[in-house]
């Protein structure tokens, strides 16, 4: 059951009494988050594999976006298996949809490395834990999850763009080497790339469903993209998309 506030773009006509509805809350997590219009456009990734993602990728589906740590024994395996389950939903339904997981673990200031044999013993790369945890999140999820990262440059653009928080601390139990504290939205992108609404990790497959088959119904007003696009990666994180 849906415990978390989900907010809808205000490009999208709804109903006035659905979107107070989905915006009721249970559950807070932390402070007030920026409107979905706020939110998103930037898509400079790479898979799991090493293999380049730009927003081609996302063109033409519903796609549901989250950010969390591959090695992370909290919200994001709640999430990730409920995004999947959703988008195989949808797909069933006749609705062209994905879901993607962007590990936030920052790669090491080279890009990643094979595995490398050494003479007398095995030596993993320094960043084999994170790989193999990439690996195991798409392998458990039967290639049904897209499993993104990114180097620092990347995902420091992609974080900042999608306001999501996060902070290195010590190991939970369970964990090695690190524990990131992460914000858990889950980002439902609409067929044109941008944040159409958003919920929370623990917000349900079916209620992820049932949002993308109102919205994808729902009359959409015209959004000023030009502006929208200037208005990410400003400041001191860069000049504007280009």
């Amino acid at each position: 059951m849906r415990r978390s506030a989900i907010r809808i773009s205000e490009s999208y006509v709804v109903p006035e009494d659905q979107r107070r509805k989905l915006a009721q809350a249970v559950s807070v997590f932390g402070d007030e988050q920026p409107a979905p219009d706020e939110m998103g456009g930037w898509f400079d990734f790479a898979d799991w594999r090493g293999r380049p993602v730009d927003q081609s990728y996302f063109l033409g589906r519903w796609t549901m976006l989250y950010f969390g740590y591959a090695r992370c024994k909290g919200s994001c395996r709640e999430a990730a298996p409920m995004m999947a389950r959703a988008a195989r939903e949808l797909r069933e339904a006749g609705i062209a949809a994905r879901a993607a997981f962007v590990d936030i673990e920052v790669h090491p200031i080279a890009p990643p490395q094979p595995l490398r044999l050494a003479a007398k013993d095995h030596r993993h790369a320094y960043n084999w834990p994170m790989r193999m945890a990439q690996s195991d999140l798409y392998e458990r999820h039967a290639g049904q999850l897209d499993v993104l990262s990114g180097n620092r440059a990347q995902l420091a653009q992609a974080t900042m763009a999608y306001h999501v928080l996060r902070e290195h601390t010590v190991p939970h139990r369970g964990e090695q080497g690190l524990s990131i504290n992460h914000s858990s939205m889950i980002y439902l992108l609409g067929r044109d790339t941008f944040v159409a609404a958003y919920g929370y990790h623990d917000m349900g497959a079916d209620a992820l469903v049932s949002l993308v088959q109102d919205l994808s119904q729902a009359e959409r007003q015209q959004v000023d993209f030009a502006a929208v696009k200037r208005r990410y990666l400003r400041g001191t994180c860069g000049g504007d998309i280009g």
